[in-house]
């Protein structure tokens, strides 16, 4: 019993990604990193969120939105006006937020 195998250290499941076949390209080609890939599905995760709110919780976030730092910030969250808008896009009522 002379040889024995130490296991690596125990990996924390947030330090673990599942990545598509494309990502993994992209990583390997150095087109993008991890840190990327994890930003655009948590970036995705908010988009959701908020596609799942609905048009007119997403109109009344629109209108709420502050001057100063182009975020809301109330009763149902802290969300960036891109987002709020992406999500109304998706919806098909982007033409709300039009100037």
């Amino acid at each position: 019993m002379g040889d024995v195998v130490q296991f690596p250290q125990v990996v924390r499941e947030d330090e673990i990604v599942t990545v598509t076949l494309e990502d993994f390209f992209a990583v390997v080609t150095k087109q993008k990193t991890l840190e990327d890939i994890k930003w655009e599905k948590a970036h995705e995760a908010r988009i959701k969120e908020l596609t799942d709110m609905g048009v007119e919780r997403l109109r009344h976030l629109w209108d709420n939105v502050s001057d100063e730092t182009s975020f809301y910030e109330g009763e149902f969250g802290m969300h960036d006006c891109a987002d709020i808008h992406t999500a109304l896009n998706r919806l098909g009522d982007g033409y709300y937020c039009a100037v």
